[in-house]
């Protein structure tokens, strides 16, 4: 993994409007409407698996967006208010989870991964034990 990733999450009945960066050096900054910036650190093990699913998703062709017509790309709104998107980045591709379904598996390890780390740093943010709980993937 050469370059940080992005996950970013919108919708829901709470309106969410998060966004969690990791970087390659293990540090996760979990950014959300109305609340400071939280980082944390993901741990080595849970590092090294995004690491490996980050280059494998690179090189992967890039999943097709599901399109509204053949002419048109379709608008990344939210058809229903209450539903939540995730928007993954990896080097320059950008991906919704709704495109992955017939992807390269290593674009759902990948948005699986990133999703547990948002998580856990929003957890640990709360002031939850996310860091000593069995399967917390950050501290």
């Amino acid at each position: 993994m050469n370059s940080s990733l992005s996950l970013h999450r919108t919708g829901g009945v709470a309106g969410f409007d998060d966004q969690l960066v990791v970087d390659a050096d293990g540090s996760a900054t979990l950014t959300s409407r109305g609340k400071e910036p939280f980082t944390c650190s993901v741990k080595s093990a849970t590092m090294s698996r995004i690491a490996a699913a980050a280059d494998r998703a690179e090189k992967a062709p890039r999943p097709r967006a599901h399109e509204e017509d053949t002419k048109k790309k379709r608008k990344l709104r939210t058809p229903t208010p209450d539903t939540i998107h995730l928007y993954l980045t990896v080097g320059e591709k950008q991906i919704s989870y709704e495109d992955v379904k017939s992807a390269d598996q290593s674009y759902r390890d990948l948005f699986d991964l990133m999703n547990d780390v948002m998580s856990s740093a929003s957890s640990l943010r709360k002031g939850g034990d996310g860091a000593t709980r069995s399967g917390s993937v950050c501290s």
